[in-house]
């Protein structure tokens, strides 16, 4: 009766640390299953959040190039007047050693220069000039405006980069004769542009 006994208790021992057990990796597992729906969620809002940063980001970098390419194209229009009226004033044949003294030479220019005015005061030629004129004076205004707007999404490089732009296009320097005055701000339009690809490709990983 004593060994029935003491096997019995055992047993039961047995079976109440089994139980406990049981209870133990049951409280376990469901902690572990709350722990990793946590992380799963954590791990989705967070993925979401980044998802929604960059895209703020692709479309405000969007606007910005865009902004830029209408400050280009009023740039280019600039440096090809200039170009046009350096030639016809200045590096038209006409005026190599002793071309001027030829009769052909000389009439040749002047119909160049009659056909140069006539371009220059077309309605439609000064139209395109006015718009063009219209879209980078509200480019450089607009292109402010979406930084300080968007500065929470964009790198600080790239208002450092406009500033620099916005200096160059407006610096007049008496020391600085126009043609270099068209090919400084011409270059460094294009060099901006380049700076801000660079800048919005390594902010999207698109080089990753």
């Amino acid at each position: 009766m004593g060994a029935f006994l003491a096997a019995y208790l055992v047993q039961k021992a047995k079976n109440r640390a089994n139980s406990e057990d049981f209870d133990r990796l049951k409280s376990e597992l469901k902690e572990n299953t709350r722990l990793v729906k946590e992380i799963e969620s954590n791990f989705s809002e967070n993925f979401w959040i980044r998802q929604q940063v960059w895209l703020k980001k692709q479309e405000s970098y969007e606007v910005i190039l865009g902004l830029l390419h209408d400050i280009e194209k009023y740039v280019y229009h600039q440096v090809t007047d200039f170009e046009e009226w350096q030639y016809i004033n200045n590096r038209h044949p006409y005026f190599g050693f002793y071309a001027h003294e030829d009769v052909g030479n000389k009439k040749a220019w002047e119909r160049d220069k009659q056909e140069y005015e006539e371009k220059k005061s077309n309605p439609e030629t000064v139209a395109e000039s006015e718009a063009l004129k219209t879209r980078y004076d509200r480019a450089l205004s607009e292109i402010f405006d979406h930084i300080d707007l968007k500065a929470i999404y964009l790198d600080d490089r790239v208002e450092a980069e406009m500033e620099k732009l916005k200096q160059s296009l407006s610096r007049t320097d008496a020391e600085e004769d126009w043609e270099d005055h068209f090919d400084r701000i011409s270059l460094d339009t294009m060099r901006t542009i380049d700076e801000v690809r660079k800048i919005s490709r390594a902010e999207l990983k698109l080089d990753a």
